[in-house]
């Protein structure tokens, strides 16, 4: 289920299958009159100016973190496509350790993304 907030830029807001209904309802309710009808206005996030001040902020492993939530995945389910524990992965998200090279590399395949984003 997709639901679009118009704020200064429409942006695109994805629920999981398991978001309780009654944060769907409240969400519906409150931002009613900034969810959009037709999605032929949106902005990709990423292109937004905002994205790229935040990102310009944001460390290898707060992009990690962002991508993997992005897309979905979970602690396991990237590391076992990246070839890491749960808990590596999520010591490079926290910053507790850092991102290798080689561990760029193999996370640039698995997002379709620059190996630069994670060094």
């Amino acid at each position: 289920m997709s639901e679009a907030v118009k704020t200064r830029r429409m942006l695109n807001v994805r629920f999981k299958r398991t978001t309780p209904a009654r944060v769907l309802r409240d969400i519906r309710t409150r931002y009613r009159k900034y969810i959009a009808e037709d999605d032929s206005e949106l902005v990709e996030w990423r292109k937004t100016g905002l994205h790229k001040e935040i990102s310009s902020r944001m460390g290898p492993g707060d992009r990690l973190r962002e991508l993997r939530t992005v897309t979905g995945l979970t602690l396991q389910e990237i590391g076992d496509k990246a070839g890491f524990t749960p808990q590596r992965i999520y010591e490079m998200e926290s910053g507790r350790r850092g991102v290798s090279k080689n561990a760029a590399r193999r996370f640039a395949e698995i997002f379709g993304v620059a190996p630069g984003m994670f060094i």
